[in-house]
């Protein structure tokens, strides 16, 4: 059961990753970010999916890995 769930996993991050691939080779437009006064440079739509979907991966990957620690420090009494 625990291959089944690995290969599915797998599975699903390879079709996204396929999917971000064709989306971003369809939109190649540059776009500009803005929030607040703030505005970014203008990079094509393509590279900033492919930024989110890899910050999504690393974050994804990395945070299962912190909660236990987190769970840890709490039933022990320890706070920050």
């Amino acid at each position: 059961m625990q291959r089944l769930s690995t290969l599915l996993a797998f599975l699903m991050i390879a079709f996204a990753i396929l999917l971000t691939a064709v989306i971003s080779i369809q939109n190649i437009t540059a776009i500009s970010l803005q929030f607040l006064f703030f505005r970014s440079v203008e990079i094509p739509l393509g590279v900033l999916l492919a930024f989110g979907f890899s910050l999504g991966l690393i974050l994804g990957a990395i945070i299962p890995l912190l909660t236990p620690l987190v769970r840890g420090n709490l039933r022990n009494g320890k706070q920050n």
